[in-house]
């Protein structure tokens, strides 16, 4: 083998590891960490973005979001979350406060029997204060079944629909600290549920039955995810170690993305 020949066999072999070394390079980088893809923020179509701490369930996985924050995906295209079996429609989210804005769904125009709402649950949160209520919003109180035939024409005003399981009668809303409360428990026999709304104002002309709509605030607690998502991670929680993750391009860590250890 002559000079010449070893030369250009050098400057070959010096050529294929360098394109061996940058292939390997390149697919290291583009291997992207399987549960950082997971846990894309997602929609349920309404163009409110889904992540942590919720997770929307059967499109993202549980460990995109905290214990207890599932949600579900309803027909209008909003998120629906679930406290103490009754749904919500999940309105807003306002992820800098930890704050969401949610309706009861039976008040959605969309969803209602011709007008008629069915006996609802009383607002009951989580004993674990893992959704509890914005301060300085108001109490209101549903009465079913409610006559009006019988009742002073002043009723009429607070009617907010039928009482589905008897439609020739009403439901009747009023704010817990209205002077007519209890002359309205006494001629409505269908039942009584308590409520809560964001707040009351203006309600001379019927208004409560869109205030009900509107729906009320609520903040949660979970595992802060600020840290994670400032260094390009997304946020997440183990569940058989019961620890919050933060998910990386590179790797799981344990709060932050950086180049050493989690």
């Amino acid at each position: 083998m002559n000079k010449k020949t070893k030369i250009l066999l050098t400057i070959f072999y010096s050529h294929s590891y360098i394109f061996i070394f940058s292939l390997l390079t390149i697919t290291t980088l583009c291997s992207v960490d399987p549960k950082f893809e997971a846990c894309q923020p997602k929609t349920c179509g309404n163009n409110q973005s889904i992540s942590y701490p919720f997770y929307i369930d059967g499109i993202q996985e549980p460990f995109c979001g905290y214990p207890g924050f599932a949600l579900s995906c309803g027909n209008n295209g909003f998120p629906i979350l679930n406290l103490s079996n009754t749904s919500y429609f999940v309105d807003q989210i306002l992820y800098d406060n930890q704050t969401l804005r949610v309706s009861n769904t039976m008040f959605s125009r969309s969803s209602n029997n011709k007008g008629c709402l069915p006996l609802t649950q009383n607002l009951t949160l989580p004993n674990n204060n893992q959704f509890v209520l914005v301060p300085n919003q108001k109490g209101v109180i549903l009465f079913f079944g409610c006559n009006l035939l019988l009742g002073p024409t002043w009723m009429q005003e607070h009617r907010i629909g039928c009482y589905e399981e008897n439609e020739t009668s009403s439901v009747v809303a009023l704010y817990k600290d209205d002077k007519n409360v209890s002359f309205v428990s006494g001629n409505c026999k269908g039942g009584v549920v308590d409520l809560m709304v964001e707040n009351g104002d203006g309600d001379e002309k019927g208004n409560i039955e869109e205030v009900l709509r509107k729906g009320f605030l609520l903040n949660w607690t979970a595992s802060d995810c600020s840290l994670c998502r400032n260094t390009g991670g997304r946020c997440g929680f183990d569940s058989d170690m019961y620890i919050f993750r933060c998910y990386c391009t590179d790797r799981v860590h344990a709060w932050k993305c950086d180049t050493l250890p989690g």
